[in-house]
């Protein structure tokens, strides 16, 4: 590890008044300085492994055996895993992605049980970390110090698709703590260029005051919560707010990307492309949407392998079939995640392959974290984001609106009213989504001040009160 690395996890795990004392200087040096030659050695590699299948299949093989080595070499849950699997004497450096087969599938209660028995190096040379908790139970874990680099080489390799170039300002909406986020709910992070604004209580007149810093500083992205960036662009589209100095890029996290929300950002930002891309926090497996294909994503072969399995743990060959998504972490192995149940699913769209340089491809991801479905009278799943309106204009009145549902049949539309609107408003919102469902379900108005979320910031797009495994119908 360099002193670079440590150097840049002490930064961002410093107080705030160490960082502003620091970040002038850090906002000052090169990018070949401010991220390392590792950084830069990532960015070559994901670039030829797009155009090179032999040097992807190579470079992917040999970390896939690092990986085994090191796991069963390290720890002792992965050694007894392992050598079940493969024999005490077996040659993990001539192992291949189909030898996986043999291993089962890792799960959080796996990992929970297991504990530091999991790890393949001391815990004190890794990073502690958690997942959000918002599936109910939050799942701890360990990463590499060093992890930065390769984890923004990734990131900025999808960010650079609309013209963003490492080091760029952007305007982030998401969960970060901030000093007193009732007086002041933003700061600006000079070494980092992130004005880092609250997702919490986005009234009018805190978006009014992001816009104006954001028009101030001449930022030209956006990066937080799909959620977070949709209110501020329908706050934008109300207002007829453009800036001398165009958003060029949406870079959604953590949360789905509902096409409503694509339509809302396109409405506000007309000059603006959208790179989501899909991670873990665990960081196990990163995807890229397809050029071209909304809500089509590509794995990451460097970063992690990726598999999509059915039910019964065979693997999905046919094109338009749902499985589970499974993955085997590469660019972190301090703990190494080796055929691990993300509790995502997503349909196939094509298989990896020296055609398309081993990359697995696969549509409509249904996320762990938040239940996109609502119950119908019938038992049946309705796929939500379908049914709600795609463009400003159907969103008047409305600030912000969340699904709650504990009754099949019946949900509550929670309202958050615009300024200067109320009840006759968001009336004609919920007739019209009234109206693209049904009898299906019924919808009851909620009038509300705020809207619920989880402790980070995010929130679910549905507060879904049903256990979604006793309604197993076709959406």
């Amino acid at each position: 590890m360099s002193v670079l690395d440590i150097a840049r996890g002490a930064y961002v795990r410093s107080p705030k008044v160490l960082r502003d004392a620091v970040s002038p200087a850090l906002a000052l040096l090169p990018v070949s300085l401010k991220y390392g030659r590792a950084y830069q050695a990532w960015r070559e590699a994901i670039a030829v492994s797009r155009i090179d299948p032999a040097f992807t299949q190579e470079r992917r093989l040999g970390a896939l055996r690092s990986l085994l080595t090191k796991a069963r070499a390290g720890s002792p849950f992965w050694r007894e895993r392992i050598e079940h699997a493969f024999g005490p004497r077996c040659d993990l450096m001539r192992a291949t992605f189909d030898d996986l087969w043999a291993l089962p599938v890792l799960t959080k209660d796996d990992l929970r049980e297991a504990s530091e028995a999991a790890l393949a190096q001391p815990p004190a040379t890794l990073d502690r970390a958690s997942t959000s908790g918002s599936s109910g139970q939050p799942l701890l874990f360990w990463l590499d110090k060093d992890r930065s680099p390769r984890e923004f080489a990734f990131l900025n390799d999808v960010w650079s698709r609309t013209g963003y170039r490492e080091g760029d300002a952007r305007c982030v909406l998401r969960g970060l703590l901030l000093a007193d986020i009732d007086r002041r709910p933003f700061e600006w992070e000079a070494g980092l260029k992130e004005l880092r604004c609250s997702p919490f209580a986005m009234t009018d007149a805190r978006m009014d005051l992001y816009l104006d810093m954001i028009e101030r500083r001449g930022i030209a992205y956006l990066h937080g919560y799909p959620s977070s960036i949709e209110i501020m662009c329908r706050h934008m589209w109300r207002r007829e707010w453009q800036p001398k100095r165009p958003i060029r890029g949406v870079f959604p996290i953590s949360e789905p990307l509902y096409a409503h929300q694509r339509d809302v950002i396109r409405a506000a930002l007309p000059h603006a492309a959208i790179a989501p891309f899909y991670g873990l926090s665990e960081h196990v497996l990163f995807a890229s949407e397809s050029h071209g294909e909304e809500d089509v994503y590509a794995f990451e072969p460097l970063y992690g392998y990726a598999e999509l399995i059915d039910e019964g743990g065979a693997p999905v060959v046919r094109p338009g079939h749902r499985g589970r998504i499974v993955g085997t972490g590469f660019i972190s192995t301090g703990m190494p995640f080796i055929r691990y149940e993300t509790g995502d699913t997503a349909e196939l769209v094509e298989l990896p392959s020296e055609a398309n340089a081993w990359r697995l491809r696969v549509g409509a991801i249904v996320p762990r974290r938040q239940p996109e479905f609502l119950i119908g009278a019938e038992g049946n799943r309705i796929v939500t984001p379908t049914i709600v309106p795609v463009h400003p204009d159907k969103f008047f009145g409305v600030s912000e609106f969340q699904f709650y549902q504990d009754t099949p049949g019946r949900a509550v539309l929670k309202v958050v009213p615009a300024a200067g609107c109320g009840e006759a408003e968001a009336r004609l919102f919920i007739d019209e989504i009234q109206s693209r469902v049904g009898a299906g379900v019924r919808f009851d108005l909620a009038l509300v001040n705020e809207l619920a979320g989880h402790a980070r910031g995010k929130r679910p797009f549905i507060d879904q009160r049903l256990d979604l495994a006793q309604f197993g119908g076709a959406a």
